[in-house]
């Protein structure tokens, strides 16, 4: 997992360089083997991805500005031709990017970076729009820290972070929520599409991509023409990704989104070193081993698969590494890297089929009429949309009507990132919701349309989902994850479709469907059933029963009065744990105390 640190500091202040150079030494004391780049005098960068000599790492020269980029950054060319990533950036390529403060990174370029540069009134970081590579930050000393991974930061002792209990409890309620905070007092998050200002040791932070931005300059193309552009920017980007990560394998899952990937990857094969695993998950769900194999031998693909029994042990709560943050993935990705080491796997890029659902658009969202209606108004064609709608949400077309006309006339109702979050409250999280608000969790364009229809706004809003899909956790013997569905080109192409036409013909998802006619089996292309886990996570549930309870009944949650103990006796109850009001929160509720108990713990040591 690409991980780095930087650090920024006033060189003359003396104190924060002499900070600076005690954290300087200590880093490379603890990580001998990390690339170390001097971007400028009171800045300086280290790649601390585990077993790299710094290819993360590109200079942006500038002449009197200097730079880099960590990650992989790849041009903007045209959409049908897949480009390397760049091993090098021109002068004139750095003067841009210089004289925009970075802007220019998000319209001349995309990827997967944070870039840094040094200006004449201080330091710039920014993040690319999609949120690849986290970015964290906080000072101390006159000393400004920019991570991605602080679980492999090595840091002298005396940097010391103190668990954030206000934003802990938030976490109960979703744990993917995205209010700039970390878990850690003192500790921020720099959003996806923002810019950090760094100067005399003061922060400034402002946003330059917000998606609602995106959404409004609309394009609507006659469907097969939207068809045939979103096909050659889905094939591009991710055979992009597929040439900067030739050997792979990839999440065949038997749904439609990890197919079209496996489609476009396979437009090339002799480029690749490409494989595929299917994981079964044991517990009475409905197989989709059937799908991923019609995938695989229809495309040529050499497919792996891999049973997963829900009674294997969770891992143990003193595990979770001492990251920014909880993340959910510590509940599996130890035992999926391996379970892919066995099946030799090892050292291959995992590429997924992960945000087809938002940017594809599967909804059964009736207001995608009212989209159509606020752009185009009651013409000729309002009759067949109208029918597209009904079919789409299963309601008739009286009600697809009313709703929108409603909609239209009384403007916007409780946005779906909101109403999702409060329709999460159980037992567990009771303690939590009776003080929350919602709009606190969220970044603002997911809580206010701004003139956005409903439909589209909805899916914008489901972007701050879709962005925490990201692989967060950088742990040692796991291996790279790419989700190249989620890449700037493709996002932004899929937020200026109109809503109802990435639902043509009244289906979820159906112009993508329609664009990969011929490329993909019939059963994978036109299915509507989705996979399901909830047997799954039940019978783990009942498998690791004894462990959750003596964990979150014992643990700093309790002790923190952020869930009770009685409510957690409650949601362990036989016959409990498999009822959609606690369901797989239980879960949720073990990864946090896991990361509390453990942070506590630590800060606790002499």
């Amino acid at each position: 997992m690409p991980s780095c640190l930087a650090l920024i500091w006033d060189p003359a202040d003396p104190d924060a360089a002499a900070a600076a150079s005690d954290i300087d030494r200590c880093v490379r004391r603890g990580a001998p083997e990390a690339a170390r780049h001097a971007v400028s005098a009171g800045c300086v960068l280290h790649d601390l991805t585990s077993g790299t000599t710094g290819r993360h790492v590109l200079s942006i020269p500038a002449g009197e500005v200097s730079g880099a980029v960590f990650g992989r950054l790849f041009r903007r060319a045209c959409a049908r031709i897949p480009v390397p990533p760049l091993a090098i950036l021109d002068q004139e390529a750095g003067r841009r990017i210089a004289s925009s403060r970075g802007a220019s990174l998000m319209t001349d370029y995309w990827g997967a970076y944070l870039a840094f540069l040094a200006c004449s009134d201080g330091t710039v970081v920014l993040t690319e729009p999609t949120s690849s590579i986290p970015c964290f930050y906080c000072q101390t000393r006159g000393v400004t820290l920019v991570f991605s991974h602080l679980e492999v930061c090595p840091l002298p002792d005396w940097i010391r972070f103190d668990p954030d209990l206000d934003f802990i409890a938030n976490l109960l309620a979703y744990d993917k929520i995205q209010p700039g905070q970390s878990g850690l007092r003192g500790v921020r998050e720099l959003a996806g599409g923002c810019r950090l200002h760094v100067s005399g040791g003061r922060v400034r932070k402002e946003a330059l991509w917000d998606p609602r931005q995106v959404a409004r300059n609309a394009l609507e193309p006659a469907p097969e023409e939207a068809a045939a552009c979103l096909r050659e920017t889905t094939s591009c980007v991710v055979r992009t990704w597929g040439q900067a990560c030739p050997h792979l394998a990839l999440n065949l899952s038997g749904g439609l989104d990890s197919a079209i990937v496996a489609a476009c990857l396979m437009q090339e094969p002799g480029a690749l070193d490409m494989r595929a695993v299917h994981f079964i998950l044991r517990g009475g769900d409905p197989p989709e081993a059937a799908q991923a194999r019609a995938v695989a031998r229809d495309l040529g693909i050499e497919l792996a698969e891999c049973l997963i029994d829900p009674a294997d042990p969770l891992p143990p709560p003193d595990c979770h590494p001492l990251s920014a943050r909880p993340f959910r993935e510590f509940l599996g990705r130890r035992a999926d890297a391996e379970r892919r080491q066995a099946l030799g796997l090892a050292g291959r890029t995992v590429f997924t089929g992960q945000g087809g659902d938002h940017l594809f658009l599967e909804t059964r969202d009736p207001l995608i009429f009212a989209d159509y209606l606020r752009r185009h108004g009651p013409g000729r064609r309002a009759a067949h949309e109208l029918l597209a709608a009904a079919r789409l949400s299963g309601e008739s077309v009286w009600h697809v009507l009313a709703e929108s006309l409603s909609h239209l006339v009384a403007g916007p109702r409780e946005t779906a990132a909101i109403r999702s979050i409060r329709e999460r409250q159980t037992g567990l999280n009771r303690l939590t919701h009776e003080r929350l608000d919602a709009s606190d969790l969220l970044p603002v364009w997911a809580c206010v349309p701004e003139g956005l229809p409903p439909a589209k706004f909805a899916q914008v809003s489901g972007l701050a989902h879709m962005i925490q899909i990201r692989e967060s956790l950088a742990l040692p013997g796991t291996d790279e994850t790419v989700h190249p569905l989620i890449s700037q080109p493709l996002v932004e192409l899929c937020l200026q479709l109109p809503a109802y036409l990435l639902c043509h013909g009244g289906r979820g998802r159906g112009l993508v469907r329609q664009a990969f006619a011929g490329r993909l089996p019939d059963q994978i292309r036109l299915r509507r059933s989705k996979g399901d886990a909830s047997r799954f996570y039940t019978e783990q549930l009942k498998a690791n029963r004894d462990l959750l309870a003596d964990t979150l009944m014992n643990g700093a949650l309790v002790a923190n009065g952020l869930i009770d103990r009685a409510d957690v006796e409650a949601a362990l109850r036989p016959g409990s744990y498999g009822v959609d009001t606690f369901g797989r929160m239980i879960l949720v509720c073990y990864v946090i105390e896991a990361w509390l108990g453990r942070r506590t713990r630590r800060n606790a040591a002499p």
